[in-house]
């Protein structure tokens, strides 16, 4: 276990916060908990850091300070039962936000625990008893409803209930911790915080004009398995801020009340947020976290994603509004990257969820469409892809910089779009290789992703070596592939991998699918059909063995 302090790293006897977290503790923008922490000590706050708590060993809560306002509990960066287990439930040897990845205790147990929200929360509560506990982070965003489990295999209630704790922030939470810190400090009530979830044991506790939308319940859905569909779709809708209703599930005996999302955070807001003093790398064991030495020479450019993909669980955390930062908020970070001691010359990455997508937004101001891109890219997006190409020429004229890339991957689609600005990054900003995400090259199952068509795919294939040809690049497209998802089956995946070979595709990388709890490809999963009622042929996930993977190795001669 290790505590940091804020403002100063000082210990003290009494703070206003504790935030706990299933990740080790480093002080950069792209740890939640970090972020969350300096939003609080901007605003006057001081706030204590406990990382990777030893949760079996009660004389560790001696070591703790007093606390005035609230304790934050978060399984950090990842939700804890999928970084434990692969998609085949094989428990996982390495964790990459633990130092050197490991991810036991000398002791043998994890230093992330199974559903690491609820273990904290109980584990705390044994030293705070009256203090208010505040959930938060991707855990709680795509637990916050009665989901599925894929590794218990069941139907679980919403994580605020599970864990008995009295608030939820989901999504990004920068706002609403802060108005949560206030109405403590007045000893206010927390209903109607915008990007909360809270608890009521009767409806009638809610005012009489208030409107919302129920849920399918949690017996329902046991039930029924269709209703997680239902229930899921109900949720998606719901996402956009200025659209949104409140959403009320019953879980027995509560009832789960979820506001709607906070409004994005605007240009000057996000710019405030990554000026704020991160020290980034003063902690002596970042070099040996895997996470951290992924990210620490790259730039976060914006948040959200549009694309909705079925399987994927960005949409329903950081949501599907795109937030970006400003050109000369980004620039500066990349000086100041470049000015340190140990720049060795690149920058790694400048981009978010999907690098393509800053500058994009809405003519209309969004709607309650569940994808900006599927099954066609909507004519309301509008996408500029020149603000991107510009950033990225301006941040390689910096003193000290000799390479900007574009790591965080492409859409295809878009991509399509803005062939010339495709030219440049390929060209320009592409270390060799070149990230998309595909998925599936089988357009049944693509449908179920909400992923483009294997048309696109193909399209794309040929411009970008059409670009080789041209520059006499030897760079080379990396796709991501998913195997076992609902409907896949071996001749699936033996018509994917021929076409891959066919098109000189040796390297890539693949996953079998693992059920995201929030997801509608997880609801489908659970409910083994799709949502026009269609029943889907589902792989048995308790297999050790995929057969599909098999068939890839054999016909690339990939080990």
């Amino acid at each position: 276990m290790i505590i940091s302090y804020l403002p100063e790293d000082k210990p003290k006897k009494s703070v206003d916060i504790i935030l706990v977290t299933g990740d080790i503790y480093i002080d950069h923008p792209s740890f939640g908990v970090a972020i969350i922490a300096r939003v609080l000590t901007d605003a006057g706050y001081s706030v204590a850091i406990v990382s990777q708590p030893e949760y079996f060993n009660d004389n560790y809560l001696k070591e703790l300070p007093e606390v005035s306002l609230f304790i934050g509990i978060t399984s950090g960066n990842v939700d804890s039962v999928v970084a434990n287990y692969s998609g085949m439930r094989n428990p996982r040897k390495s964790d990459s936000y633990c130092i050197d990845g490991n991810p036991f205790f000398e002791n043998g147990l994890r230093r992330r625990p199974d559903r690491a929200t609820i273990v904290y929360t109980s584990f705390f509560k044994k030293r705070y008893k009256d203090i208010p506990f505040v959930l938060g982070g991707l855990e709680a965003s795509i637990r916050r409803f009665a989901h599925y489990d894929f590794v218990q295999q069941k139907i679980r209630k919403s994580i605020l209930v599970d864990s008995k704790a009295d608030i939820l922030v989901y999504s990004m939470g920068e706002k609403a911790v802060l108005e949560i810190a206030q109405r403590i400090k007045n000893r206010e009530s927390f209903f109607g915080i915008r990007g909360t979830e809270i608890k009521l044991k009767d409806l009638k506790e809610l005012p009489e004009d208030f409107k919302f939308i129920e849920l399918p319940d949690y017996n329902s859905i046991i039930e029924k398995k269709y209703n997680l569909i239902k229930a899921t779709e109900i949720v998606e809708e719901n996402m956009v801020f200025d659209k949104s209703m409140p959403l009320i599930q019953f879980q027995n005996p509560f009832y789960v009340l979820c506001f709607p999302n906070q409004p994005p955070l605007t240009e000057s807001e996000l710019d405030k947020i990554y000026s704020l003093p991160f020290k980034k790398d003063y902690s002596d064991y970042c070099e040996r976290v895997p996470a951290y030495k992924m990210i620490k020479d790259s730039i976060t450019s914006h948040r959200g994603c549009y694309g909705f993909c079925s399987f994927c669980a960005i949409h329903i955390h950081q949501g599907p509004t795109i937030s970006c930062r400003s050109k000369n908020s980004i620039i500066n970070e990349a000086t100041i990257l470049a000015s340190k001691n140990n720049f060795k010359g690149t920058i790694t990455d400048v981009g978010g969820p999907t690098a393509n997508m800053y500058g994009t937004k809405c003519k209309i101001g969004w709607c309650k469409k569940p994808s900006c891109l599927f099954p066609e890219i909507c004519p309301n997006l509008e996408i500029d892809s020149k603000k991107y190409i510009d950033i990225l020429k301006k941040i390689k004229k910096i003193n000290n910089i000799k390479n900007v890339f574009v790591s965080s991957g492409l859409r295809h689609d878009l991509c399509l779009v803005k062939l010339k600005e495709t030219e440049e990054i390929i060209k320009e900003f592409t270390s060799g290789h070149l990230k998309i995400a595909p998925e599936h090259t089988d357009d049944k199952i693509l449908k179920l992703m909400r992923k483009p068509s294997n048309d696109k795919f193909k399209k794309f294939i040929d411009f970008f070596n059409k670009i080789k040809s041209k520059y006499n690049l030897k760079f080379y497209i990396l796709p991501y592939i998913i195997l076992s998802f609902p409907n896949s089956n071996n001749e699936s995946t033996k018509k994917m991998a021929l076409f891959l070979k066919n098109n000189n595709i040796k390297t890539f990388q693949y996953q079998d699918f693992t059920p995201v709890p929030g997801t509608m490809a997880t609801a489908i999963f659970y409910a083994r059909e799709d949502k026009e009622g269609n029943a889907l042929k589902i792989r048995e996930i308790s297999i050790y063995n995929n057969p599909e993977r098999d068939i890839i190795k054999k016909i690339l001669k990939f080990k």
